[in-house]
């Protein structure tokens, strides 16, 4: 019998041409960081693929891998974390100037 992880893994892979490259969901100020795994969950499972935070209070790491390990949000996202693509920003100023430049203007 496969182990978990690993059926998750192929699951995730075999959708991943399926995600929409041009859709970003930006979460500003989240107040409880817990929620994240439930933003997470539902956006992964519209085909998001990115997901950028704004968190002026920083009270999220600049390394997301740490997130991916916090056992709150792997059970909020159903694992999805593992997965997703997330990136902070310490302004929304921060975050348009990063969209217009990397993004809106492919």
């Amino acid at each position: 019998m496969e182990n978990t992880k690993t059926t998750l893994r192929k699951k995730a892979d075999e959708v991943k041409d399926l995600r929409c490259k041009n859709l970003i969901a930006v979460l500003e100020e989240p107040t409880d960081i817990k929620n994240i795994g439930t933003v997470v969950r539902n956006i992964n499972a519209l085909g998001v693929e990115k997901l950028y935070i704004v968190d002026g209070k920083k009270r999220l790491p600049e390394n997301w891998e740490e997130m991916r390990e916090r056992k709150s949000l792997l059970k909020t996202s159903v694992s999805a974390i593992k997965w997703s693509f997330v990136k902070t920003f310490s302004s929304t100023k921060e975050c348009i100037e990063h969209l217009e430049k990397n993004v809106l203007l492919q």
